[in-house]
Parts: structure tokens; C-alpha cells; sequence
């Protein structure tokens, strides 16, 4: 066998430090992109875990558009995360519905959840103010595009070959 000579030998070296950057890079841009959506799922399930902390229920109005605001917002924070890290690429509607699917299963974790809280009770009512929160988020992403969330979509450009060259008179 051939010994590898001392630039094949610091290549190999570069090749894994530049390998470990870029891990590391990825897993950052990872974080970053998922963490708002799972800090926001944490948030939903400390207010859930709560018994009614006041004496007196709000009017049904306000408790019907803090469900459809907190699971809108988890719906619009699960695509940004897919999106921004690179799921889906010219897809979108794949992220759409997934965004959609998770937030409603999430919330489905929730009212169980709730369900064991004292004071508290799980509600399909409130399951489907959730879903219906997501889903009009969804449909405002999907309406008005991504533009609201800071992604453009981009478009590929074609590149026609060279046409035949032409010789001179």
C-alpha cells in the first residue's frame, strides 16, 4: 500500500473538519427554524395545564378566538419552520397540510390533556375551534402566499442551450 502523501493527508483533514461545520450549521439552522413552534406548543400546554385560574369564565366569544388565534399561530410557526429549513421545496401545499395535520393532532393532545386538568374539560367543541383556527391560517398562507412568513417562492430558471454557431459571410 501507498503511504498518503502529506497534502492527500491534510485534504482528508479539511474534508472532515468542513463535514463537521456544515453538521453543525444544519443542526443550528434546525433549531432555529423549529424552536418558535415548540416553544409555542409548550406555552399552549402550560395555559392548559392550568385550572381556571379566574373566578369567572370569559364570555364565549373571547374563549372561541384565543382557540382559533393560539392554534392559527401554531399552524403559521409549523410551516415557517418546515419552509425555512428547506422541506417541501416546490411543494408547498405538502407543508400545508402537514402544518395542518400536526396542529390538529396537537390539539387533540390538548383537550385529552385538559380532560385531566381539575377544572378543566375536554371539549370536541373547543377540538373543532382548534381545527378550524389552523385551518384558516392555512388557507390565508395558502391564498395570499408564503410573503406574510418572509419566504418567497423561487423560481426556477430554464437555460435553453446554445442554439448552433453561425460562421461569418
Amino acid at each position: 500500500m501507498k503511504n498518503p502523501s502529506c497534502a492527500e493527508y491534510l485534504y482528508s483533514g479539511r474534508e472532515q473538519a468542513a463535514s463537521i461545520i456544515i453538521l453543525s450549521m444544519n443542526v443550528r439552522r434546525l433549531a432555529v427554524s423549529w424552536l418558535p413552534a415548540i416553544l409555542w406548543m409548550g406555552f399552549i400546554f402550560y395555559l392548559s395545564a392550568q385550572s381556571r385560574p379566574l373566578e369567572k369564565t370569559p364570555p364565549p366569544p373571547v374563549t372561541v378566538l384565543a382557540h382559533l388565534g393560539e392554534y392559527a399561530l401554531l399552524a403559521v410557526l409549523l410551516l415557517w419552520a418546515q419552509l425555512s429549513h428547506g422541506c417541501w421545496r416546490g411543494r408547498v401545499g405538502v407543508g400545508l397540510a402537514l402544518s395542518f395535520a400536526i396542529a390538529v393532532l396537537y390539539a387533540a393532545s390538548d383537550e385529552y390533556h385538559q380532560g385531566f386538568v381539575p377544572g378543566r374539560e375536554a371539549s370536541w367543541v373547543d377540538l373543532g375551534v382548534d381545527a378550524a383556527g389552523a385551518a384558516a391560517a392555512m388557507i390565508v398562507m395558502w391564498r395570499w402566499g408564503l410573503a406574510p412568513l418572509g419566504l418567497r417562492v423561487r423560481y426556477q430558471r430554464k437555460v435553453f442551450p446554445a442554439g448552433p454557431k453561425r460562421e461569418g459571410p
